[in-house]
């Protein structure tokens, strides 16, 4: 009895054109669906994208562009932000991928094997992750310029918090860079830098989680919703404990449900003893440590015994299970995992 996964594609398309709509009409929405589109499935997302009126799509790797070419009509856009990969040369130039260039070695790898094919440049205005430094952007730019350049791109440390410092001096370094670039298109605002101010949005901007309700706003809509099978019901009597490690300990007689469902499935052991599941709107505690397929959870204050518990939906968001497991919405999505049974509203 595999636990479902409901991913509900007609609020995808609605956030899409929320975030489209924050923007200017002239400035392009873009949308990043790497890692399997969150692992909720490339195929169902990019095409319900594309049905609003997506057409450019962001993914890290040469394998995801690949898979995504296979997808999509051809008057659309795959950048891949990992950089090129001199050994999908062939995929590059017969799918028009276009390679993010985040360094002077990629760029002339780039410029030994594909030189004739369109491609971005990434700019490290603060994350000291991937992009061109200020001084290597210096060297090389006469020959960037020379070259089929489609985006500049730049990205932001600390959008997840707009009033934080850095965001304005990471943007004034992106506007002293990109002087050098008048003609060329430019892009730096993710999901979270769409909402700081319009300053950020330039001519495209990126949306990744936010597409599938990975950030705390009012107008984005849930997207996933997973419901979990009770497997069995007993109960648990005073003094007695449950689960791997005995972490928790009843002190008053319980009854107890045990669902389809563990860390394998995105329920992290850090849920442990505090987390919940939710039958309809009533919480229902989750006892003792979470394993790899199975969780237990108290149903005594229930007064039916259900076949079903939400994991994820309206009463518990990624964003709720985020803020308890001190992380990302997006760990959250991607820790999600293969067993779900997918079911797609549309």
């Amino acid at each position: 009895m595999n636990p479902t996964i409901e991913i509900n594609l007609k609020n995808l398309k609605k956030n899409w054109l929320y975030l489209n709509a924050l923007s200017k009409k002239h400035i392009e929405t873009g949308a990043v669906i790497k890692a399997n589109a969150y692992g909720l499935g490339s195929n169902e997302v990019a095409n319900a994208l594309w049905e609003v009126g997506n057409r450019s799509f962001f993914v890290a790797t040469t394998e995801e562009g690949i898979l995504l070419n296979k997808i999509l009509p051809k008057n659309r856009k795959i950048y891949i932000l990992n950089g090129y990969d001199k050994n999908y040369k062939k995929a590059f130039i017969d799918f028009s991928l276009i390679p993010v260039i985040n360094s002077p070695l990629n760029l002339s790898s780039f410029i030994e094997n594909n030189k004739n094919n369109s491609m971005c440049i990434q700019i490290d205005i603060g994350m000291k992750r991937l992009g061109f430094q200020k001084d290597e952007l210096v060297k090389y730019i006469d020959i960037i310029k020379k070259l089929n350049l489609d985006l500049v791109l730049g990205h932001l440390t600390t959008a997840v918090k707009p009033k934080n410092i850095a965001n304005e001096k990471q943007l004034n370094n992106f506007k002293e860079i990109i002087i050098n670039f008048p003609t060329f298109r430019k892009s730096l605002a993710a999901s979270h830098g769409i909402f700081i101010n319009n300053n950020y949005h330039f001519d495209l901007t990126r949306p990744g989680v936010a597409l599938f309700g990975g950030i705390k706003d009012r107008n984005i809509l849930n997207v996933v919703n997973i419901e979990l099978p009770v497997l069995q019901t007993h109960f648990l009597d005073v003094g007695e404990g449950i689960g791997y490690g005995l972490t928790y300990f009843s002190k008053e007689k319980k009854k107890v449900a045990t669902l389809a469902g563990g860390y394998a499935d995105g329920l992290t052991r850090n849920f442990s003893n505090i987390g919940f599941l939710y039958h309809k709107k009533i919480p229902c505690p989750i006892l003792g440590r979470i394993s790899m397929d199975l969780v237990t959870v108290d149903i005594t204050h229930l007064k039916e015994e259900p076949k079903k518990l939400t994991f994820i939906g309206n009463e518990q968001t990624i964003n709720d299970l985020s803020d308890i497991a001190n992380t990302v919405s997006h760990e959250i999505l991607i820790n999600l995992g293969n067993r779900y049974t997918k079911q797609y509203l549309n």
